[in-house]
């Protein structure tokens, strides 16, 4: 880089319009970037709606076809966790929960999909994941007073729920909040 008063700046060739342009475009997208990762770290740890006590039974439908009742899990401990391929923090998060499934088999993880089966069989395809997607129903969304994607819900063994959060879950949050 030249200084503005040295000898090569005088042969430095002008920046035209459409670089000045782009150097502006990728000085505020820098910017946004920096400005949406705070937004999503101050809204994980501020959370939403916190949810606690006995943990709503319900019984729904796995994607291939399965019914699964939560109380029937009672004894080892669960992760809900609401989320849709549309969803782009849902994206960024799903591999965290994902890996943290994989990581602790003695938790049961359930995906709970927003949307309708075909769609979320789809995503799933190109983007397996290691714990099972249950289609979503209203009742569930009610129960677990789901306001916004994606939200996590963790119950203990006895069916007690220990910590909710709803929106993006920082990589740590699993280990430190699962019994």
């Amino acid at each position: 880089m030249t200084e503005p008063n040295s000898p090569d700046a005088a042969m430095a060739k002008p920046r035209t319009w459409k670089q000045k342009i782009a150097a502006e475009a990728r000085s505020w997208a820098v910017t946004l970037l920096i400005v949406a990762c705070v937004w999503m770290v101050v809204q994980s740890l501020r959370g939403g709606v916190k949810i606690t006590g006995p943990a709503p039974d319900f019984a729904a439908t796995t994607l291939d076809g399965r019914e699964v009742k939560l109380s029937a899990l009672r004894g080892h401990p669960v992760v809900l966790y609401f989320t849709a391929s549309w969803c782009p923090v849902c994206k960024v998060t799903s591999p965290t929960v994902d890996r943290f499934a994989a990581g602790h088999p003695d938790v049961t993880v359930l995906g709970i999909a927003a949307e309708d089966a075909d769609a979320a069989r789809a995503y799933l395809q190109a983007n397996p994941r290691s714990f099972q997607v249950l289609v979503e129903t209203r009742a569930i969304d009610q129960a677990y007073q789901v306001r916004a994607l994606p939200t996590t819900v963790v119950i203990d063994a006895h069916g007690q729920i220990t910590w909710s959060r709803q929106g993006a879950l920082l990589p740590f949050e699993l280990e430190l909040h699962t019994p």
